[in-house]
C-alpha cells in the first residue's frame, strides 16, 4: 500500500512540476514573442530629429493653406507641424508617427494648446496610410523614404500640395525649391520642394525660388569652396564659365580675376542681377562677365568650357538635356549636389570655416557625361 501512495505522489509531483515549467516556458516564449495583431508597429525607419520651427512656417507658407483644408503630417514627431497649422491656420489636420512617447508627446502638447478637437495624433506606419482625403501633405523624412511613398502620393486628388523638407520625391519635379540658411544651427542651409498634383516628371521645376519679396535668403558659396570648385574644373584664360544661379556673382568674378576666364551668369532674382551686376562694374570686368536675368533651364550651355552649379539634385537631374549638348571634354563642377544617375569623376570634401562649420562636397563630371547603369 505504502509502495502505491508513493508512486501516486511521485506522479502527482511530476506533473505539477511539468505543468509549472511548462507554463513558465510559454510565458517566456509569450513576451519574446507578441502576437501579431494590428497593434503590433515596427520600429521606425529613421531616428527622429525635430524640423526647425523657421522651417516648419516656411513649409506651411509654401502650402499655402485654406480653413478648409485637411493637413496630414507624416513621421509628426513632437507634433510641431500639425499644432502650428492648426494654431496659425485654423485647419484641421492629423499626424501619423510610429514612435509611442512622441505621439503620446504630442497630444500633450496638442491638449495644452486647445487643439484637441482640431488635430489628431495616430500611431501607424505611414507606408501603410491612405492619403486619399488630405489637401496637403507634410514630410521631413529622408530620400528613401520619399520614394516608398510614392505609390500613395500618387493617388492624392488632382489640387493637393506635398511640403518636403529637405528631400524630393523620386524622379518628380517640384514646382517650386526653396533654399534658405536661417541664423539658426549654424546658419545650416535647407530645402522645401513644393509639389501640387498630379505630379510632373520633366517639365514641373521653375528655377530656385529666392525673390527678395518672398523673404527667402540667398545662400552663397563660400568663397573657399568657390574657389575650390575652379582648381577642379582647370579653368584655363581662354575659356569661359557659366554659373548657373550665380547669386551675388562671387564665382563669376573669381573666374575673371584669378583665371582671366570669360564667364557668364544665369540669375532669377532682379535684385541679385543688380547688384552683381553693379560690383562687375565697379571691378571694371564689364567686359569679362555677363549676368543674364532668366531662367537656368532655358541657358544654352554648347559655348561653355566649365559649368558651375549650387542647386539641388531635382535641378541638377532637369539640366541633362542642356548638359549633353555642351562641348566634350567640358567640365561641370557642383557644390554639395551629385547628378542623379551620372557618374562623377572627382569628389572633393571642404570644410570652409569660420563662420561655415559644415563640410562640403564638391562634384566633378567631364562631357560627355556617363550614365550610371542599373
Amino acid at each position: 500500500m505504502n509502495r502505491v501512495v508513493s508512486r501516486g505522489i511521485f506522479v502527482v509531483l511530476a506533473l505539477a512540476a511539468i505543468g509549472f515549467f511548462g507554463w513558465s516556458g510559454w510565458r517566456e516564449y509569450r513576451d519574446d514573442n507578441p502576437p501579431e495583431t494590428s497593434e503590433t508597429f515596427k520600429q521606425p525607419d529613421i531616428p527622429y530629429a525635430p524640423t526647425p520651427m523657421i522651417v516648419v512656417e516656411r513649409m506651411l507658407e509654401a502650402a499655402k493653406l485654406k480653413r478648409r483644408d485637411l493637413l496630414y503630417d507624416l513621421g509628426s514627431g513632437d507634433g510641431r507641424i500639425v499644432i502650428k497649422a492648426a494654431l496659425t491656420y485654423g485647419v484641421k489636420a492629423e499626424g501619423f508617427e510610429l514612435d509611442p512617447k512622441l505621439v503620446e508627446q504630442s497630444r500633450k502638447a496638442a491638449k495644452e494648446a486647445g487643439l484637441a478637437s482640431k488635430v489628431t495624433f495616430l500611431r501607424r506606419d505611414i507606408l501603410t496610410l491612405d492619403l486619399q482625403d488630405a489637401d496637403v501633405i507634410t514630410l521631413s523624412l529622408s530620400r528613401d523614404l520619399n520614394r516608398k511613398l510614392l505609390p500613395q502620393l500618387e493617388k492624392l486628388k488632382a489640387g493637393a500640395r506635398i511640403v518636403s523638407h529637405d528631400y524630393g520625391l523620386g524622379d518628380y519635379m517640384p514646382e517650386k525649391l526653396i533654399r534658405f540658411a536661417p541664423e539658426v544651427e549654424g546658419g545650416r542651409e535647407h530645402l522645401i520642394y513644393v509639389y501640387t498634383t498630379p505630379l510632373k516628371t520633366g517639365t514641373g521645376a521653375t528655377a530656385v525660388d529666392r525673390p527678395s519679396t518672398a523673404g527667402i535668403n540667398f545662400v552663397p558659396t563660400p568663397e573657399i569652396v568657390a574657389e575650390e570648385m575652379l582648381v577642379m574644373a582647370r579653368v584655363m584664360p581662354h575659356e569661359t564659365v557659366y554659373d548657373l544661379g550665380s547669386g551675388d556673382g562671387r564665382i563669376l568674378i573669381a573666374a575673371a580675376q584669378k583665371y582671366g576666364a570669360k564667364a557668364v551668369g544665369y540669375e532669377i532674382d532682379h535684385r541679385l542681377v543688380e547688384d552683381s551686376r553693379s560690383k562687375i562694374k565697379s571691378l571694371g570686368l564689364s567686359k569679362k562677365i555677363e549676368v543674364r536675368e532668366g531662367n537656368l533651364f532655358e541657358a544654352d550651355l554648347s559655348q561653355a568650357d566649365v559649368v558651375t552649379l549650387y542647386l539641388s539634385p531635382t535641378m541638377n537631374a532637369k539640366l541633362l538635356p542642356q548638359f549633353d549638348r555642351m562641348k566634350p571634354g567640358s567640365r561641370i563642377v557642383s557644390h554639395d549636389f551629385d547628378i542623379p544617375g551620372i557618374r562623377h569623376q572627382t569628389v572633393v570634401k571642404v570644410t570652409p570655416g569660420g563662420a561655415y562649420k559644415r563640410e562640403r562636397t564638391i562634384y566633378l563630371w567631364t562631357t560627355p557625361l556617363e550614365r550610371v547603369k542599373d
